[in-house]
């Protein structure tokens, strides 16, 4: 498991840092992030930014930037993020955009849909890590949208009682919020492994012209992960490093 920090009582608090890739371009979209412990968390932004200055690394980490003159920098990325796993637990799911219906499901609101999936994400990826008296703040990158976080956090909050009926009563999400990705390291990592596994869902890596790098570095991650391939779901239970295939059928629930 993560890292703790007490807080009282024995209390835990953790941060988890989201975002999605391939929301329209592509069949697949994915949504992930990372979980951190409170205590771990200055530790590991050291970490990520004492990389940065070993490999001259200053702009905003980006799967869109893996280039051939790049890769050797991002393999080094993807080798601490796994020297990390104790401390930072990746998840993601993968959703295949032909079948979602938001006009039967989300009143014809994508971006209503696309929150009910964010929230299916983290109810069930990251909601097993909190018991009763725990905190969890939830960062998600900025988004032009309508839809208010405050209302993602209340339906989070009673989907996680409901799921763990007597054994959550409060309210554990304390604040979900927008962060600006290009401000985040975490945020940054999340994206760099959520492109590798869009970039193998959607065949990518085996059509004409695709970038060496992006093909060498995505199947480095697989190597890293201990799977095939990343366009597979992982084995249930997996904790430093999740693949979920979120398969749907009637809609996303509240």
């Amino acid at each position: 498991m993560c890292g703790m920090e007490k807080l009282g009582g024995g209390r835990m608090l953790y941060h988890v840092y989201c975002d999605e890739s391939r929301q329209t371009a592509d069949r697949y979209m994915i949504i992930g992030g990372v979980i951190v412990a409170a205590r771990d968390l200055p530790v590991l932004q050291q970490a990520l930014q004492l990389f940065r200055r070993a490999h001259n690394l200053t702009k905003e980490l980006k799967w869109t930037k893996v280039t051939d003159q790049k890769l050797a920098e991002y393999r080094a990325l993807i080798d601490l993020v796994f020297s990390l796993s104790g401390a930072l637990h990746f998840k993601c799911i993968v959703i295949d955009t032909t079948v979602l219906d938001h006009r039967r499901y989300s009143k014809g609101d994508k971006e209503v849909g696309f929150h009910k999936l964010m929230y299916q994400f983290l109810l069930h990826q990251f909601g097993g890590y909190v018991q009763e008296g725990d905190k969890c703040i939830v960062h998600l990158d900025q988004r032009n949208s309508r839809y208010k976080l405050s209302t993602l956090c209340a339906i989070l909050n009673n989907g996680l009682r409901k799921k763990r009926k007597g054994q959550i009563k409060s309210d554990v999400f304390r604040n979900v919020e927008a962060v600006d990705s290009k401000t985040s390291d975490l945020m940054q990592v999340a994206d760099v492994l959520m492109g590798a596994i869009g970039y193998h869902w959607n065949n990518l890596h085996v059509r004409p012209g695709a970038r060496q790098a992006k093909v060498l570095l995505a199947d480095y991650i697989a190597t890293k992960a201990r799977i095939p391939s990343l366009a597979q779901e992982t084995p249930f239970g997996r904790r430093s490093f999740a693949i979920w295939h979120f398969k749907l059928r009637s809609g996303p629930k509240e």
